[in-house]
């Protein structure tokens, strides 16, 4: 098979010749900063020898401003080698402000200042337009032909509780939750007004992609009562997203970091195609195996994940081999399943012994994860 043939037959619940594995995050075949960067070219070779690639398309349908990695606004450099990002906004009711900062050695930028900081900055969010949809349909394709046979597309969309809790300090989004979430509601409701719109923009350009629902995380424990709050917040709403991006003839992949327990069945619920990253015990963030998450939900969804990222930054390359020998073992039964980390490197340069390890990922699931 291809990358992208055994990337498909996964995501249609089949199994492929053998498990596929990705750095999922990072490809050869799109622009994006590892791509630049020097310390992680042997990386990308092994994606391009080794991998199948989920290669990142444009968001050229913005979902409100939640994220501070797709929100550009001026950059200043500060001593020491941080990058302060502020945005300022005009609306009808006021202006908003958001800050977010790149520490030395990072490639990811951190909120420190949300975009709502008041009732009043809610009702700013509220009265703003929705940004224009202007999909690229000759980029998108140009992306796809470059891609070919090495893998398929991947839209990091988001849902519409990851993009809202992006515009709060995460402690000010609970209390309102807890108190009084009518603004709150109002927000997700424009937010899934915009996703769907996205959706069905890109949706109507590609075929076979997959539309990557980031959010659900934030509405399960410990951050928040799941039981409560992701059947109020996330299910309903990514249930909808899930059957846009279906009706488009596209994939769709909830993203979940964190403790599954108890959300597991929800998440299944929703009917998106794959489940994505699996953190997995004895990570002192999970409380799930990956035995239980296969055993539970593995003939609904395809699991995607159980590499966990600080053991691919820690560890050694005998010792990732086992976990990826221990990880197949309990996900390749009856397919549906592909080996990723739980987070892509973002540190630069990219220390020796993180790639190593990354090679030991690759190499194994070739060794251990081929079919009969």
């Amino acid at each position: 098979m291809t990358s992208r043939e055994r990337l498909l037959t996964v995501l249609r619940g089949g199994t492929p010749d053998r498990v596929p594995v990705t750095l999922y995050e990072h490809t050869p075949y799109n622009d994006e900063w590892a791509n630049r960067e020097p310390s992680y070219a042997p990386l990308l070779e092994l994606e391009a020898s080794y991998g199948d690639s989920f290669v990142r398309g444009p968001i050229d349908a913005p979902v409100l401003l939640g994220d501070p990695n797709a929100v550009y606004g001026q950059e200043h450099k500060h001593e020491g080698g941080s990058v302060v990002r502020s945005i300022e906004i005009e609306t009808a009711k006021g202006k908003l402000r958001a800050v977010s900062r790149r520490h030395p050695g990072q490639m990811t930028f951190w909120q420190i200042e949300p975009l709502i900081k008041s009732d009043q900055d809610i009702e700013r969010v509220l009265s703003l337009p929705d940004p224009p949809t202007q999909v690229n349909a000759e980029a998108l394709r140009n992306l796809e032909a470059r891609v070919g046979e090495h893998g398929i597309l991947c839209f990091s969309l988001g849902d519409a509780v990851g993009h809202v809790v992006g515009l709060f300090d995460f402690e000010d989004f609970v209390m309102r939750c807890y108190t009084d979430d009518g603004p709150i509601r109002a927000l997700l409701d424009k937010a899934q007004e915009q996703v769907l719109r996205a959706t069905r923009a890109i949706g109507g350009v590609v075929k076979n992609a997959v539309f990557r629902l980031w959010g659900p995380e934030y509405c399960g424990a410990p951050l928040m009562n799941p039981a409560v709050y992701f059947p109020r917040y996330v299910v309903e709403r990514d249930q909808a997203a899930t059957r846009a991006i279906h009706e488009t003839g596209n994939f769709s992949v909830i993203h979940c970091h964190g403790r599954l327990r108890d959300i597991l069945d929800m998440i299944a619920g929703i009917g998106a195609d794959a489940l994505e990253p699996i953190e997995i015990l004895p990570l002192a963030t999970a409380d799930v195996t990956l035995a239980e998450v296969k055993k539970r939900i593995g003939q609904r969804m395809c699991i995607m994940g159980s590499m966990q990222a600080v053991k691919l930054e820690k560890d050694t390359p005998a010792q990732i081999r086992q976990q990826v020998r221990h990880a197949i073992e309990a996900g390749k039964p009856g397919g549906r399943f592909v080996v990723l980390p739980t987070a892509a490197p973002f540190m630069v340069p990219l220390p020796p012994h993180v790639l190593a390890n990354y090679e030991a990922m690759f190499k194994a699931v070739h060794e251990f994860g081929t079919y009969p």
